[in-house]
């Protein structure tokens, strides 16, 4: 029979979220209604254990109200016969002195009584040095053997992987690590702890690896079992996409492929919007986005937060990218869509101009656009017109040019612009 079991990254519990105080209070909560429905999963399923690779709460955050819910949810688990194994990794780290360590279900439990069997159940590597725990199933049969390691710190920068054992048994082994493959994708945005690389796994031939750190989910290294599950919730506009976990069915000596559930209730999407209606109406644009968002698909019990990015031309481009006018097209879109939060992007928006035409004409733009190609490019004249209260405190020499050079960047296109707008300027 297979070892069958769930594997969680990155719970990053009571995270200092940002956005509107409702958001950030809404995303706390949805982080712990996804590690329920992960605990709900498992049981039904009747699995052998759920994995956590690392990450399960930011140490210094962890409120005593959502520790006692977390002690909470494993018991929940292991009385129910389906082992919960977890990994420390940078976040909360298994130093002795640490959170970790003094959480009620993370003590070695030797000699539970019969009343307290759920313990043996639960196990914390806190440790760098390797541990191996075989799981049992509910007869007591040994399902399968995980064998992990732990940072006993904060910024743990040894190659733990390398220190895993190779393991001849004739049962499914399962690795279970919070790590830096710099392969994988998006490693660079993440801190280089306990960095491992491809020779660390090839050549022990574990059927898979649980691993946490990198928060997008991904097959790490192509051709080898070694997963991210990537984080439970996504935490900001950067983290997209539906989030969960991966169930995985491990046979002895032969590689796994998991399967994605998804848990998160909000899911983080970026809309990019490249085309608006041509219309002096912000009722259109606005009825023009509501029927976007209403297009993405969606679960029947999963809310979106998005960020929408404008590009592109249009008539209402200055009034679009005034904050007031913005804010109140986000809360608009947010009620009539049912989004939880909705950023709205302008940046990239521009008027729809002829700007070569407008250059050519007889108007003082069209000298003003001129005199700024001019002392763009020569640093003498810019050096000669610019007063020098405009470059304090950078006021001399080379840095003083470069200085003068980015602030006349992007006047051209805003004062096209400007021009246009008239009194919405």
């Amino acid at each position: 029979m297979p070892f069958r079991f769930l594997h969680l990254a990155d719970l990053h519990l009571e995270t200092s979220f940002g956005g509107r105080p409702e958001t950030r209070e809404r995303l706390r909560q949805a982080t712990r209604e996804a590690f329920e429905r992960a605990v709900d999963y498992a049981i039904e399923e009747r699995l052998h254990a759920v994995l956590a690779a690392g990450d399960l709460f930011d140490d210094r955050l962890l409120s005593r109200k959502v520790e006692r819910w977390l002690c909470e949810q494993v018991e929940r688990l292991a009385k129910a016969g389906v082992w919960f194994l977890a990994c420390c990794g940078n976040h909360d780290p298994g130093a002795a002195h640490l959170r970790t360590a003094q959480l009620g279900v993370a003590a070695t439990h030797e000699e539970a009584d019969a009343a307290e069997a759920w313990r043996k159940r639960v196990h914390f590597f806190r440790h760098a040095a390797p541990e191996t725990v075989p799981v049992l199933d509910r007869d007591g049969n040994i399902a399968g053997l995980v064998v992990g390691a732990g940072h006993t710190t904060a910024t743990e920068s040894n190659n733990l992987a390398a220190a895993f054992p190779r393991i001849d048994e004739a049962l499914p082994v399962v690795g279970l690590l919070h790590t830096h493959v710099a392969a994988a994708t998006s490693a660079d945005a993440h801190d280089r702890y306990a960095p491992s690389a491809a020779a660390d796994y090839e050549q022990l031939e574990y059927g898979y690896w649980a691993l946490g750190h990198i928060h997008i989910r991904q097959q790490a290294l192509p051709g080898q079992p070694v997963y991210y599950a990537g984080n439970l919730q996504g935490r900001n506009p950067r983290e997209v996409g539906a989030k969960g976990g991966l169930v995985v069915e491990v046979r002895a000596k032969a590689p796994a492929e998991p399967a994605f559930v998804r848990f998160a209730p909000v899911r983080w999407e970026r809309l990019l919007v490249n085309s608006l209606p041509d219309t002096q109406s912000l009722d259109l644009v606005v009825e023009n986005l509501v029927q976007r968002v209403d297009a993405m698909e969606r679960a029947p019990d999963e809310t979106l937060a998005l960020r929408i990015e404008l590009s592109g031309t249009s008539p209402l481009a200055h009034k679009l990218r005034h904050a007031e006018t913005c804010q109140e097209i986000e809360a608009e879109l947010a009620e009539r869509t049912g989004a939880l939060e909705v950023q709205l992007r302008t940046r990239d928006l521009s008027q729809p101009i002829d700007t070569e035409a407008l250059r050519a004409s007889p108007t003082v733009v069209a000298e003003a656009l001129d005199l700024i190609d001019t002392l763009r490019t020569n640093p003498a004249r810019l050096d000669e017109w610019a007063p020098e209260e405009l470059a304090t405190p950078v006021a001399h020499g080379e840095e003083r040019e470069r200085y003068l050079e980015e602030l006349l960047a992007d006047l051209s296109q805003e004062l096209i612009e400007r021009s246009f707008a008239g009194d919405d300027a």
